[in-house]
Parts: C-alpha cells; sequence; structure tokens
C-alpha cells in the first residue's frame, strides 16, 4: 500500500515564536529538493530544544492532512492552514492515529521509517497560531500524528510516496498508545502491555512501567493495613 505525501516540509533557521522571545522550527517549509534523511532528522532541518525534538525516536513528524479541516471549524481564524501548519516534516490523506500503529515501517523515498510514538502536542501551537487551547483540545482529541524513527538513512525527493513494507503489531494503534499515555484510569493489564511494547519509544515505556510500579506499590502498601 501507498499513499502521496505533502513535503518533505524543514526549516533551516530558528524564529521567534508571535509574541515571545522564544525560538522555535516550528514553522517548516516545502523543501524543493532532494532531502538527506538521517538518524536524526532530515538534513537541514533545525531543532530549536533537543530535550522534546528530533533523536534517534523523533527524526520525521507526521500529520494527517484530514485533520485540518476539523481545526478549521473550531477555529475559524484558522481557515487557512494546512500540511504543515502544525510542524510536520510530511502528510498525507488516508492514514491517521486509529490504522496507524507502533512499529509500521514504511518506505520514505530511499529511506525506511518506523512509527515510534504519538506526537506530544505542546503550547507552542497554541502560539504560532494565536490559538488559545489549541494543543489541549488536540491532546484531548487524539487528532496527535506521530514520529518515525529513521531504520535506514536516505534521500527524500519532493512529493516521494509513502510505502507501507511492514505492520507487526496491528493491535498497537498510535491512538491506543495515546489514550493510554494520558488516561488515568488505564488497568494494570493495558499499562504492562504498554510498558512492554518493543517498538515504542523508550520514554514512553518508562512512563507506562513508571505508573504500573507506582500504583503496584500503593495496592502492596493497602494491603498492609
Amino acid at each position: 500500500m501507498q499513499w502521496p505525501v505533502e513535503g518533505p516540509f524543514l526549516r533551516d533557521q530558528l524564529l521567534r515564536l508571535p509574541g515571545t522571545e522564544k525560538p522555535s522550527a516550528i514553522d517548516k517549509q516545502l523543501a524543493m529538493g532532494e532531502v538527506w534523511l538521517n538518524l536524526n532528522g532530515l538534513q537541514g532541518d533545525r531543532v530549536a530544544d533537543h530535550r522534546f525534538h528530533g533523536g534517534p525516536d523523533r527524526s520525521v513528524c507526521h500529520y494527517p492532512a484530514e485533520h485540518y479541516s476539523h481545526w478549521r471549524k473550531l477555529y475559524p481564524q484558522l481557515s487557512a492552514i494546512g500540511p504543515a501548519a502544525f510542524g510536520e516534516n510530511l502528510s498525507t490523506l488516508g492514514l491517521d492515529e486509529r490504522q496507524v500503529c507502533i512499529g509500521d515501517r514504511f518506505r520514505w523515498g530511499d529511506a525506511v521509517i518506523e512509527v515510534s510514538q504519538p506526537r506530544s502536542p505542546c503550547s507552542n501551537l497554541d502560539r504560532r497560531h494565536s490559538a488559545r487551547g489549541l494543543a489541549r483540545h488536540m491532546a484531548k482529541s487524539g487528532r496527535t500524528g506521530w514520529l518515525y524513527r529513521t531504520l535506514e538513512p536516505g534521500a527524500i525527493e519532493l512529493g516521494a510516496d509513502l510505502h507501507l513494507i511492514e505492520h507487526p503489531w496491528p493491535t498497537a494503534s498510535v491512538l491506543r498508545v495515546w489514550r493510554g499515555f494520558v488516561n488515568d484510569d488505564v488497568n494494570d493489564i493495558e499499562l504492562a502491555w504498554l510498558a512492554n511494547l518493543s517498538p515504542l519509544a523508550s520514554e514512553y515505556r518508562t512512563r507506562f512501567r513508571q505508573r504500573l510500579d507506582s500504583r503496584r506499590r500503593q495496592q502492596d502498601q493497602a494491603a498492609l493495613f
């Protein structure tokens, strides 16, 4: 299976977010020539804060283009938004968080990438678009997009299609993982499953393991009294 792609998008210079002195690379622009994708991301795509962006588990950001109609309705001032408006490196029609699973592998141009985690919305989205609550609404709705790790570096041409080559964890949807991450009422069995989901980024698996261990300590303490 394959999907046409809008992209690649990147930002080679940091810009100040509106109303702040904070530098950001969220304002991506379409690359007009071939771009190299390495283990840390697209060559030339700047990262302002390496704590939250870029690196081996976050080399590429993908956002579904069909979600933009939802945000245009919710925020009328965003009537012109489209692919790259949320800082993604690529966008498609026909793939969303319910279908795409952690561990899915795609060929994009000459590179092979693997879905590693949901994208965690942050307040930079609100600032860039002067849309208060945008990141919160994105998190609540599950329309987060997702991130990839690069398994095989390679060249990406403008408009290179995305080809699915492996779908090994068909129950590990991006939406399921995100719901587990943001909901406190996830049961122990689900938390254990998420903590042991091997292709999931280590940051997420650690958080799930910490929550499970904390819950079990509380249960053990309660059993003493």
